[in-house]
């Protein structure tokens, strides 16, 4: 049976209770938050009025009125920041912290909970997980862990965006590919989902979208390494494996791909995320030393 994995992380968490914490979060974020049950957990985008991602970040109900909001290290404060401003005699409170976080990779991950506050099911692009967070966790026994290194050029084959580095400035849902696991078009309003819903309905590709780059590891490729075909820019890269010679880039939406280019001064290859799953790379990596 093969190994699990796990990374030693950091989230921010942002905990909203109150009686009225459901029906404010539900006006706040892209996900229906009124459908999770106590102890289920979901992706969501918090959006600017011009649908510009301010964070994406998962909620988990872990009661009637508590639901927690976790999202990249550096990034509560602006979360808290965005949905703390907009009360008028609700029963919502806040508070902010950073938590441990195991990041638990391979076949079976889901059987690895240890009782924490969050336990997460994790679905990337052929990687099961399981996320455990929580103010104090520890390694589950059976599970060896790895380096941040490792655990992010896993992160970066399976394509999952960070802020930060792939969600940046002026980045909409539809540009990051996870429209899917972060939006219900079922719910209420929220800020910015006019734009949303006209783009998802309008099926209308957005000017960029993340896809994936493949190179030779000679080539050189760095974060910010530009994308060029016959001498023009087609896109940027913003995240680059250390373990495996795979990138996330946004790429114009005048590029289909596959498509060949340059980038950091050798030849690579643009592809949709989903066909970079083809990718010989090591997906069970040795444990951190």
């Amino acid at each position: 049976m093969e190994t699990l994995k796990a990374a030693r992380l950091h989230r921010d968490v942002v905990t909203v209770s109150g009686d009225d914490a459901c029906a404010h979060l539900e006006s706040q974020l892209t996900q229906d938050v009124a459908s999770l049950a106590v102890g289920e957990s979901v992706w969501s985008f918090l959006l600017d009025n011009k649908a510009s991602i301010i964070a994406l970040l998962r909620i988990t109900r872990t009661a009637d009125a508590i639901y927690l909001l976790d999202t990249d290290p550096g990034w509560g404060s602006a979360v808290r920041g965005a949905i703390d401003g907009f009360l008028f005699r609700m029963d919502v409170t806040f508070a902010e912290d950073t938590w441990d976080h195991l990041a638990v990779r391979g076949p079976g991950a889901e059987a690895a909970g240890i009782g924490a506050p969050i336990e997460a099911p994790v679905r990337w692009r052929g990687i099961d997980g399981l996320d455990i967070l929580g103010p104090t966790v520890a390694m589950p026994d059976g599970v060896a862990e790895i380096t941040t290194e490792v655990y992010d050029s896993l992160r970066v084959w399976a394509g999952w965006p960070v802020m930060g580095r792939d969600i940046v400035d002026k980045t909409t849902p539809a540009m990051t590919g996870l429209v899917d696991e972060a939006v219900s078009f079922t719910k209420g309003c929220y800020p910015g989902q006019e734009f949303v819903a006209r783009v998802h309905y309008r099926d209308a590709a957005p000017p960029r979208r993340l896809v994936h780059v493949t190179f030779h590891p000679s080539a050189g490729v760095v974060e910010g390494a530009e994308l060029t075909i016959d001498g023009d820019t087609v896109g940027v890269v913003t995240s680059v494996a250390s373990c495996q010679p795979v990138a996330l880039a946004f790429l114009k939406r005048s590029v289909e791909v596959p498509a060949d280019l340059m980038c950091g001064g050798g030849p690579a290859t643009a592809s949709e995320r989903a066909s970079a799953m083809a990718v010989q790379v090591d997906t069970n990596p040795s444990p951190a030393s």
